[in-house]
C-alpha cells in the first residue's frame, strides 16, 4: 500500500485535471475525517470477467451551500471517476439555485421576496413539507420560519460589534411575529406564506438534503463505496480497506482535537454547535435561536445525529441542540431511526437510541 491518492479538480465547466497528492487529514465545520486511505493494493469489484481490478480512491474538493465539500469515491477507473464527479458537481449547482439565500434568482429567494412561489420544483416542495414536518415532531425546535431573527440579529451585531448586549426584547418580540413554521402553506402548485414579512431559511436541513441526493445519484450510477460530505456526510457501503468509514467529531472549542470517532457504513452524521456561527465576540449569541423565545440556546455544546438520512441528521442536530434535557428523548423516540450524541455545557454527555 502506498501513501497516495487521485485528486480530482474540476472547474465549472467539468474538464478534470487528475493530480498525485499525499494524503491529508480534512476538517469541516465540525466533523473531521479520518482513515481517508489513499492509494489501495489491488481488490476484486466482486464478479469481474478480467479478475480483479485496483480500486482508487478519486477525490474532489469545492464548495455546496457554502461549506467546504468533499468528495471520495473508490474506482477502479479514473476517467469514468471523473465523469461521475462531474455529474456530482452539475447536480449540486441545479440544487444550489433552489435552496440558496444569497443567490437573488433562486427559488428561495424569489418565495422570501414575494411570499409565494407558483410552480415550485419538485425539490423545493419536498424539502419544504419535510421541514414543516420536522416543526411538528419536535413542538417547534425546529423551524424553517427563523430568518426574520437572523436579520435581527445579523443587523444588531454588524452595527455594534463590540457589545456584548443582544437585541432589544422589542426588536426580538416583533421579529417572532413572523416565526410559525405552521403558517406556510405547500402544494405541488404554490408554497406561500400565511403572514406577510414571513421568510423561510434551509439552513439547517438543505446540505442534509443534498448529501442525500447526491448519495442517491451515485448509487445510480452504481457506486457502492464513497463518503459524500457536502457540509454533512454520508457515506455508501465500507471503506474500500474493509472497515467502515471513521468519521472524528471536532470539539466545537477546539477545533484540533475530537471528541469522538463514529464509524460508518450507510449512515450519515451531522453536527449542530452553537459555536458554528456567533454573532458576539463571546460567542454568547449564536445562530440555533430558540424558535418560540428568540433567544439562542446556551445548555448545549454540541450535538451530533447519526441516522440513514443526512437530511434528518442535520435537522435533527438542530431541534436536539435547541431542545431540553427534558424534551430531547421524546423527540429522539418520535422520528425514530437515529442515535443522538448531545454534549452540555456542564459537561455531561447522553447518548440517545432510537
Amino acid at each position: 500500500m502506498n501513501n497516495q491518492q487521485e485528486h480530482i479538480s474540476l472547474t465549472s465547466r467539468q474538464a478534470a485535471t487528475v493530480e498525485t497528492q499525499k494524503r491529508t487529514i480534512s476538517r469541516r465545520r465540525a466533523i473531521t475525517l479520518f482513515g481517508c486511505a489513499a492509494g489501495l493494493p489491488a481488490l476484486g469489484l466482486g464478479t469481474t470477467h478480467a479478475g480483479s481490478k485496483e480500486i482508487s480512491l478519486y477525490k474532489w474538493e469545492g464548495s455546496a451551500l457554502g461549506a467546504q465539500a468533499q468528495l471520495t469515491l473508490a474506482h477502479h477507473n479514473r476517467e469514468e471517476a471523473k465523469n461521475i464527479i462531474s455529474s456530482v458537481i452539475v447536480e449540486i449547482e441545479r440544487q444550489e439555485q433552489i435552496y440558496s439565500l444569497h443567490r437573488p434568482n433562486s427559488e428561495l429567494t424569489i418565495l422570501n421576496n414575494q411570499g409565494y412561489i407558483p410552480n415550485p420544483s419538485a425539490d423545493l416542495t419536498d424539502i419544504c413539507k419535510t421541514a414543516i414536518k420536522f416543526g411538528y415532531d419536535t413542538d417547534g425546535a425546529y423551524d424553517i420560519t427563523v430568518q426574520p431573527l437572523w436579520k435581527v440579529f445579523t443587523n444588531h451585531f454588524q452595527e455594534n460589534p463590540s457589545t456584548s448586549e443582544g437585541p432589544s426584547s422589542q426588536e426580538i418580540h416583533r421579529a417572532l411575529n413572523y416565526v410559525d413554521y405552521r403558517a406556510v402553506d405547500i402544494s405541488s402548485q404554490r408554497i406561500s406564506f400565511g403572514r406577510p414579512g414571513m421568510q423561510v431559511t434551509l439552513n439547517g436541513i438543505a446540505q442534509g438534503y443534498i448529501t442525500d441526493t447526491v448519495t442517491e445519484l451515485l448509487q445510480q450510477q452504481g457506486i457502492t463505496q464513497v463518503l459524500v460530505e457536502l457540509g454533512e456526510t454520508k457515506t455508501l457501503g465500507e471503506h474500500p480497506e474493509g472497515r467502515p468509514w471513521r468519521i472524528g467529531l471536532a470539539d466545537p472549542q477546539d477545533r484540533t482535537k475530537t471528541t469522538e470517532t463514529v464509524e460508518l457504513a450507510n449512515k450519515a452524521v451531522a453536527t449542530s454547535s452553537g459555536l458554528g456561527t456567533t454573532f458576539s465576540r463571546d460567542g454568547s449569541f449564536h445562530h440555533l435561536f430558540d424558535p418560540r423565545t428568540g433567544l439562542p440556546k446556551n445548555h448545549n455544546i454540541s450535538v451530533s445525529v447519526i441516522s440513514d438520512s443526512a437530511a434528518i441528521a442535520d435537522a435533527m442536530s438542530t431541534a436536539l441542540f435547541i431542545a431540553t434535557p427534558d424534551n430531547a428523548r421524546p423527540i429522539v423516540e418520535r422520528v425514530g431511526g437515529m442515535t443522538a450524541l448531545i454534549s452540555a455545557t456542564d459537561g455531561t454527555k447522553r447518548k440517545i437510541v432510537s
